[in-house]
């Protein structure tokens, strides 16, 4: 396999990895802020007006975060313009006492430390002439520690899932760049040379032509497949909520709360789609060559020969147009055009091919590359 290709690879498997990464750290970490935290979107407040928020503390140890921004005012005369109105902010301990209290204009975030555990009240003043509304945090922060000082450490997941990316992301353009350069070097010409002495009997060597598959016919048959998986997956957790529904109805009540017990695995929602559309299409072009999208518009996934590929070559084919089927397809165009590959099809030796008529075709050795 030319190098180029293989850096491109070690590229795409560094920044799906640092997609991994980044959303295993990602759901545990979103879960705990929503958990320990109060956060108010929307909260509407008239001129002279004022909005509570509270949150509950039992560890005085660790610091109360608050951090409030003015989202949109509701009076202004020039559309988007957020005045300067004054605003102020109190925060009461369970006993009513004022602990902390700072005035603002547009936007704060301040910590506090609590003196006893129980529920902490912040009030927003709206102190100006404009209503506006603004937006709430307030509650333990992962990311703030007891000093008030930023905790790498809660932040390690994104910032290794951050220099994987960044990583991939310069691997694949480098290994764009040396693709570039090796094809201009590299150029491949196949000669058939057949000399026959006038003693020895005319020999035939047979041509087979395969028709390759055209890239919008491919799309459309994707196109198919990615409906049909989508469906099943669409009933697949229909049917997996229906427990959560009948044991939490008040989690179904409106909208916001749908599905709510899935709301933590939403960043998986790519990597479980994908393996899903990866066994799928492996298990049809190791088997058939077709999946359904593909077997309706008489296409077949074939090796460079026509023949039928195993499971092992099917996965790195499928692996591509599952998860990363822009960059594959793209990268196909620019580099591998000439038999219609995209990158994946290239580090799998395999091609799509269009059926004729007859559902048949003659598995040769010497083949002829001819696009629909």
């Amino acid at each position: 396999m030319p190098r180029g290709y293989i850096i491109l690879i070690v590229g795409a498997a560094l920044l799906i990895s640092g997609i991994v990464v980044s959303a295993l750290w990602a759901v545990p970490f979103a879960g705990t802020i929503l958990r320990e935290n109060t956060i108010l979107s929307g909260a509407s407040i008239r001129s002279g007006g004022s909005v509570n928020a509270s949150t509950q503390v039992t560890d005085t140890s660790r610091p109360i975060s608050l951090a409030i921004h003015v989202e949109h005012s509701n009076g202004t005369a020039v559309a988007g313009q957020i005045p300067n109105n004054n605003l102020k902010e109190t925060v009461r301990n369970p006993n009513g006492i004022i602990i902390a209290s700072n005035d603002f204009t547009k936007q704060i975030f301040t910590t506090f430390k609590p003196d006893i555990t129980g529920k902490y009240t912040v009030t927003i003043y709206n102190l100006g002439h404009t209503p506006v509304s603004i937006g709430v945090l307030v509650g333990n922060l992962p990311f703030v520690s007891a000093n008030n000082q930023v905790n790498l450490n809660s932040l390690s997941g994104i910032i290794a899932g951050s220099v994987l990316i960044v990583a991939g992301i310069i691997v694949l353009i480098a290994g764009i760049i040396v693709a570039a350069l090796d094809r201009r070097k590299t150029t491949t010409t196949t000669t058939i040379t057949q000399t026959t002495s006038p003693s020895s009997s005319s020999e035939t060597i047979s041509t087979e032509t395969v028709v390759l598959a055209k890239w919008t016919d491919r799309f459309i048959a994707w196109l198919i497949d990615f409906i049909i998986v989508f469906i099943g997956l669409a009933i697949l957790f229909a049917l997996l909520s229906i427990p959560f529904w009948i044991a939490f109805p008040q989690w179904f009540e409106s909208s916001n709360n749908m599905n709510m017990p899935f709301r933590n695995v939403g960043p998986f929602n790519y990597l479980i789609s994908s393996l899903v559309f990866t066994a799928y299409w492996t298990y049809f072009e190791s088997t058939s060559g077709q999946s359904i999208g593909k077997k309706l518009l008489r296409l077949k996934t074939t090796g460079l020969q026509g023949k039928n590929i195993d499971a092992k070559t099917a996965v790195i084919e499928s692996f591509g147009k599952a998860f990363l089927l822009p960059l594959d397809v793209l990268l196909g165009w620019i580099f591998t055009n000439k038999k219609r590959q995209r990158i994946f099809n290239r580090a799998s030796n395999t091609i799509v091919i269009k059926l004729a008529e007859d559902s048949s075709h003659i598995i040769s050795n010497n083949v002829k590359y001819v696009k629909d």
